[in-house]
């Protein structure tokens, strides 16, 4: 359970005094969170309390809305338009599973993986270097 962003009583013998929010603190220090936001915050009631974490909450969306928009100009993924992953595509999902059938075509013919990979590198055009000696996924699966 969770201990962040609830208001809680400072002394629990008396709920009309100060009130304690317990946000949490960035790992970083450079970070778009105020102060105000940060750590352990004592208030005087509870409104206050409440106001301050009213706040916070939209700040969360403000941010939470800038990160996305940060993503939708992403070029690491080419096709993700800001956490939709490529791999589910379906174009993207085809063309796995042509590999993986053609892969296991020339492994019942005997080819051995690394020959195996070379040929399915050149017959679909793929931008990996043949040379490599890390195992795609689509290789591992022909067994």
């Amino acid at each position: 359970m969770s201990n962040h962003n609830k208001i809680r009583p400072v002394d629990k013998n008396n709920l009309n005094g100060k009130y304690k929010i317990l946000f949490s603190t960035p790992q970083t220090k450079n970070s778009n969170i105020p102060m105000e936001f940060r750590g352990l915050q004592i208030f005087n009631n509870k409104s206050l309390a409440e106001v301050a974490l009213k706040k916070r909450k939209q700040l969360t969306k403000v941010l939470e809305e800038k990160r996305a928009k940060a993503m939708l100009g992403n070029k690491r993924l080419i096709g993700n338009p800001g956490g939709n992953f490529i791999q589910y595509n379906s174009e993207v999902q085809k063309l796995k599973n042509a590999k993986i059938k053609r892969a296991k075509e020339l492994y019942n013919q005997g080819y051995q993986k690394s020959e195996i990979m070379r040929m399915i590198i050149e017959e679909f055009k793929l931008e990996r270097d043949p040379n490599s000696r890390s195992w795609p996924n689509w290789l591992s699966e022909i067994e």
